[in-house]
Order: structure tokens, then C-alpha cells, then sequence
């Protein structure tokens, strides 16, 4: 399949109503997260603003005393895009970390997807899954190495141009997570491992493309589901590929030889 078609025929999926439902739902969900999150940290939304208010005059206050960024602060041009800088990069922050919690919610329905696109067209591929101590195993890993990630690229998080190298984290949590929730469903731990050899780079593609989606501001992070669904039609796909191969290697000499005749 190529990818235009994957991407068409994912589409077609995501409009049902049952995935829209789920959409919703999961949104919901997310933003009740959210808010709650900041009652229970900020002590709700007034005491965030003031902490922002307060966070920005000492941002503010940090630059002026370095003589050099105070002379350049002189410019009002320059002061207010150091301002603009900031609060972009926190603003992105916040998103992908909205992102993060919004899939992790759309994950508990993931299976539904998946099963559903498998028995439709895909019913000759069996789902068998990655064992649950292997998943648990795998995603502390991401999350892990994501976690040093983070921590090397936080230095550019505040440096005009290079703090869009803070991405580079989140994309390798969103195609690891993206990958692996799909997987765990449709793929045995061997297969799994099979996929990143022979397929990595391609599922990378797909992932990286479904990414570029999310600078979409608001639908970007909505459409999650359609990632979901795109990367379960790859996984499947691929996965159909691997067991056809391995059937035929396995075969008999001479029930090959007929095949052919």
C-alpha cells in the first residue's frame, strides 16, 4: 500500500462515527486532566496567571542584569522578541505535552481500532500481541531515554532557532508510543522486533508525517485517532507481509516448485 493510499483509506476510517465518538470523548477527558492538574499544582487558574505574571517579570528581570543582553534590551524590538521566544516555547511545551496525555487516553480505545480495521481488511491476519511484561519493559525504555533527551535538549529550549531541537525528544516518544501501541495488538515480541529491522525507516516516514500534521495548531492534537488508525493499517500491512514470507520459507520444496508451475 502506498503511503497516499494509507493516508486516503485512513481517513475514511476516522469519519466514522464510533471513531468521532471516541475523538470527543478523549478530548474531554483530556482537558478535564488538564484543569484538574492545574487546581491541584497552581491552585487554580487565577494563582497560574499570577505564577506566569510572576515567572515573566523575573525572566525579564534575569536578562537586564547580564550587561549585555540589558544593552540590547535597550531596543525595544529586541526586548519584546525575547519575550515572544519565550512564551513560544513554553506555549509549545504545553502543547506537545497535552499531546502526550491526549494519546495516552486515545490509547485505551486503541485496540477497538485496531481489531475493527483488521477484520475488515485484514481478516486473514491473526492478532496476537506483545506479552505485558515485554510492553511494560519496552515503554519505560521510551520513556526513559526520552526523559535523558529531554534533559540534553533543554539548554536550546530558550535559544532562538535551536529550540526547535527540542523536538527532536518529542518525536522519538510520538513514533516509539505510535509504533508500539499498534504493535502490542497485532504483533508477537518477535515480530515486533522483526518490524524495526526490515520495516524501521518506513514506519519513521509514516510517523514523521503523521507528526507534521500536529503543527496544525488544535486539529493537529485532535485528529490523534487518525495516527492511531494510519499506523494500524502500516503495522497490519507489514505485518501480513512478514507471515506470508515466513509461510513460504517454511513450505516444502515441492509444494513451492507447484505453486510456480
Amino acid at each position: 500500500m502506498s503511503f497516499p493510499h494509507l493516508f486516503i483509506i485512513s481517513l475514511q476510517d476516522t469519519l466514522k462515527p464510533s471513531v468521532l465518538w471516541v475523538t470527543l470523548f478523549s478530548l474531554f477527558a483530556t482537558v478535564c486532566v488538564f484543569i484538574v492538574a492545574i487546581w491541584l499544582v497552581f491552585g487554580g487558574l487565577e494563582s497560574l496567571s499570577v505564577i506566569i505574571t510572576q515567572w515573566a517579570q523575573n525572566f525579564e528581570s534575569s536578562l537586564e542584569k547580564n550587561w549585555l543582553v540589558s544593552l540590547l534590551s535597550l531596543v525595544v524590538v529586541a526586548k519584546t522578541l525575547m519575550m515572544i521566544l519565550f512564551f513560544v516555547s513554553s506555549a509549545m511545551v504545553t502543547y506537545y505535552l497535552f499531546l502526550m496525555v491526549y494519546s495516552i487516553i486515545v490509547g485505551f480505545f486503541a485496540g477497538y481500532f485496531i481489531k475493527e480495521i483488521a477484520q475488515k481488511y485484514y481478516p486473514h491476519t491473526t492478532l496476537k500481541g506483545i506479552p505485558l511484561p515485554s510492553y511494560v519493559w519496552l515503554l519505560l525504555k521510551f520513556v526513559a531515554i526520552t526523559i535523558l533527551l529531554f534533559i540534553l535538549f533543554s539548554p536550546l529550549l530558550f535559544v532562538p532557532l535551536l529550540n526547535f531541537m527540542f523536538l527532536i525528544p518529542v518525536f522519538y516518544l510520538f513514533h516509539k508510543l505510535l509504533v508500539l501501541e499498534v504493535s502490542s495488538v497485532v504483533c508477537s515480541r518477535k515480530e515486533y522486533q522483526e518490524l524495526q529491522k526490515n520495516y524501521g525507516d518506513q514506519s519513521r516516514i509514516v510517523s514523521a508525517l503523521c507528526f507534521a500534521l500536529t503543527f496544525i495548531p488544535i486539529i493537529g492534537v485532535m485528529i490523534y485517532p487518525y495516527y492511531v488508525i494510519v499506523m494500524s493499517h502500516f503495522v497490519l500491512g507489514k505485518t501480513q507481509t512478514l507471515r506470508h514470507a515466513h509461510q513460504h520459507q517454511h513450505q516444502p520444496t515441492h509444494l513451492i516448485e507447484n505453486q510456480h508451475a
